[in-house]
């Protein structure tokens, strides 16, 4: 029997194949470039939405049952994110995270100790002017607020030695402010309210006062003998301090 007696493989089929593999592999390349272009646009969404400085405003458990005030700040820039806190929560030194890129994990101190535990966070939801962050297997979140550059001054602006009325929606106080870190305040609201010292920094051009057991205030500017400040809630709340005789 010759070879010309077997039937030969159209020559059709095979190019058809060959085609057809060739289509695949190009899908899959384009696929993968897609899906390397949209990680990428993502990661520069991300950025792009994050940037800035963020103020705390509260910590609340998943069920919003108990909530405490978040007395700390948050700048992210050079896919980075840097924190200062409180000498009430987090310390006052300044901390760098490690890259962020392609991640929506905060992670500080990476190399680790028991007498420097790791602060770690995720990510859980960005909006134009809030954030969500928590800590991961713990019920707790915690939410910021971004800070407008507006809110920056180059005023000065001194409180300690002078007697203060407070005043916004919610309520009255007065406050004398005896020392660069000790106060005596009378609510009218809370006449029990035991605060009795405050904390005053500048970070990022911001200029934030804390108090103990309550959230962050941005001093934003003075007029005259009244000051104005903002706090951040479920809505912006405007203070006013003006100095009394």
């Amino acid at each position: 029997m010759l070879a010309s007696d077997f039937p030969t493989e159209n020559p059709r089929t095979q190019n058809r194949t060959i085609l057809i593999r060739n289509v695949t592999t190009h899908l899959r390349k384009t696929t993968s470039i897609l899906l390397i272009l949209v990680l990428f646009l993502s990661a520069c969404q991300t950025d792009k939405d994050l940037k800035g400085t963020w103020i705390g405003e509260y910590s609340k458990s998943e069920n919003g049952t108990i909530a405490f005030p978040e007395r700390n700040l948050l700048t992210f820039k050079n896919n980075k994110c840097y924190s200062k806190g409180s000498k009430y929560d987090y310390g006052t030194e300044l901390r760098e995270s490690k890259n962020m890129y392609f991640s929506n994990d905060i992670i500080f101190n990476e190399d680790y100790s028991e007498n420097n535990p790791l602060e770690y966070y995720e990510i859980v939801k960005i909006e134009s002017d809030s954030l969500v962050i928590k800590i991961p297997s713990n019920e707790f979140q915690h939410v910021y607020r971004k800070l407008p550059e507006s809110a920056k001054h180059n005023q000065t602006i001194d409180f300690i030695g002078k007697k203060i009325f407070w005043k916004n929606r919610k309520f009255q106080d007065s406050i004398y402010f005896k020392t660069d870190s000790t106060l005596v305040r009378m609510s009218n609201k809370r006449p029990n309210y035991k605060t009795t010292s405050w904390e005053r920094i500048n970070y990022e051009g911001f200029d934030i006062m804390f108090m103990d057991g309550d959230v962050p205030y941005v001093i934003e500017n003075q007029n005259g003998k009244t000051i104005n400040l903002k706090t951040f809630h479920k809505s912006d709340i405007k203070h006013t301090m003006t100095e009394l005789e």
